[in-house]
C-alpha cells in the first residue's frame, strides 16, 4: 500500500527525554537539550516537528517528556501541536517504557495506525529528503507486519554509534541482518570499508498493532502495564510507573526481533549528542563554528559560543569555549565525550544552581 494512502493514519512520537550533560552549560534542567538551537533560531525539538509536515498532520504529533522538564516543553510546544499531545512521563524508566507509554496514549486515542517514532535532538538535512524516506519506511510497515528501521550511510568509521548490517532486499528496503552497538574502532574501519553496514539512526516506523505485538513477545508486563496506564487519570499513572524497570527499546525489542526491515536515508543526520557532535553537524566548510558575540583571531576548529559577553579566542585550536553568562566552559575538542563528568563533579559538591 502506498505511503500517501495511509498519510492520514501516521501519527509520530518524539523522543524528548534526558538532559544533554555532555551539552553544559547550554543544556540545563530547565532547559534540556532538545530546546537547544543550532541555529539561534529555532530549537532542535521545532526542527524535529517541522520536518514532519506535511507527511504527518500537526494533531497527531506527539512528544513525551519528562515530568521534571514539563514546563518549559509546555512553553516550546505552544503553538507547535495540541497542548494534550506532550505525554509526560512520571519518571525515566528507559526508551522502552517511553515507546510503550507513549504508543498505548497514541493508539487510545487514535485508534489504529502507523507510528514513526523519533529522537528530539537529531540534525537531519534536507527535510525533503527526510520525508521521502519516512514516506518509504511508512510503506513498508504498511505492508509488512515488522519494526522498519532507517539507516545512514557513514561519512567516517564512528566507534560511538551503531551500526546495522544490509541483508536481502525487501521492496524499496532491506532485511536487517543484525545489529552492532558501538564496535571497537578496528572493527568499525572494516565495517564501513566492505559497504555492508549503516548507521542506525534509531528511528522506528511500525503499525500499532506490529509495536503491539513485539512488546507482547519480549516484555509482556511491560505492555499489560502501558496498555492499563494509557486509559489512568494523569495523577493515577506516577504509582505504576515508577515500578516499570527496562533498557532501551533496541536491546528490549529491536535487538531481539525477527521482523525488522530497513531503508536507506536520502539525508544527511548526525546524532547531535556533544559539543563535538555539534561541531561536526554545522560547520559545514568553515573550520569553526561560532555563536553570538565571539571574535577568534588566528584561531581555528573551534566551537564558541557567548550568550552575551565578548569572548575573544586568539591563537587557539580545536577548543570548546561556551559562556553562558553564569558559567564558562573550556574544554579541548576531544574530551567532548567527557563532558558529563563537569555535571557529576558539579553535583557532587552541592552546586546544584549551575545543573
Amino acid at each position: 500500500m502506498a505511503a500517501g494512502a495511509r498519510a492520514g493514519r501516521v501519527s509520530a512520537l518524539i523522543i524528548a527525554g534526558g538532559r544533554g550533560t555532555r551539552f553544559w552549560p547550554a543544556s540545563r534542567e530547565a532547559n534540556p537539550k532538545p530546546l537547544f538551537s543550532l541555529d539561534g533560531k529555532r530549537t532542535l525539538l521545532a526542527d524535529t516537528i517541522a520536518r514532519l509536515r506535511p507527511l504527518v498532520s500537526r494533531d497527531r504529533i506527539f512528544v513525551v517528556a519528562a515530568a521534571s522538564h514539563e514546563k518549559p516543553f509546555r512553553r516550546a510546544l505552544a503553538g507547535l501541536i495540541p497542548a494534550r499531545n506532550l505525554i509526560v512521563e512520571p519518571a525515566a524508566r528507559g526508551t522502552a517504557v517511553a515507546i510503550a507509554y507513549g504508543a498505548a496514549v497514541i493508539r487510545r486515542r487514535l485508534g489504529d495506525g502507523i507510528i514513526a517514532v523519533m529522537w528530539a535532538d537529531h540534525a537531519i538535512e534536507p527535510a525533503a529528503g527526510f520525508r521521502k524516506t519516512l514516506a518509504d519506511a511508512i510503506a513498508l510497515a504498511a505492508s509488512h507486519p515488522s519494526i522498519v528501521v532507517i539507516g545512514v550511510k557513514p561519512t567516517r568509521a564512528d566507534p560511538g554509534l551503531g551500526y546495522q548490517k544490509i541483508g536481502a532486499a525487501v521492496g524499496r528496503g532491506y532485511r536487517v541482518a543484525r545489529f552492532i552497538e558501538k564496535p571497537a574502532p578496528a572493527v568499525a574501519q572494516r565495517m564501513v570499508k566492505s559497504g555492508k553496514y549503516l548507521w542506525n539512526a534509531g528511528i522506528f516506523v511500525m503499525s500499532s498493532a506490529t509495536l503491539d505485538a513485539e512488546l507482547r513477545r519480549h516484555t509482556p508486563a511491560l505492555a499489560s502495564a502501558a496498555e492499563r496506564m494509557a486509559a489512568m487519570a494523569p495523577a493515577r499513572i506516577a504509582r505504576s510507573y515508577k515500578r516499570l524497570s527496562y533498557d532501551s527499546i533496541d536491546r528490549e525489542i529491536v535487538e531481539k526481533s525477527r521482523n525488522v526491515l530497513g531503508v536507506r536515508a536520502a539525508f544527511n543526520w548526525h546524532d547531535v549528542g556533544s559539543w563535538e557532535g555539534l561541531w561536526e553537524a554545522v560547520r559545514g566548510r568553515g573550520e569553526n563554528v561560532i555563536r553570538g558575540n565571539v571574535l577568534a583571531l588566528d584561531s581555528n576548529r573551534i566551537l564558541a559560543h557567548s550568550d552575551s559577553r565578548l569572548m575573544v579566542l586568539f591563537g587557539v585550536r580545536d577548543l570548546i569555549a561556551v559562556d553562558t553568562g553564569d558559567a564558562i566552559l573550556i574544554a579541548h575538542r576531544s574530551q567532548s565525550p567527557e563532558i558529563r563528568r563537569v555535571t557529576e563533579e558539579l553535583a557532587r559538591r552541592g552546586m546544584h544552581r549551575y545543573l
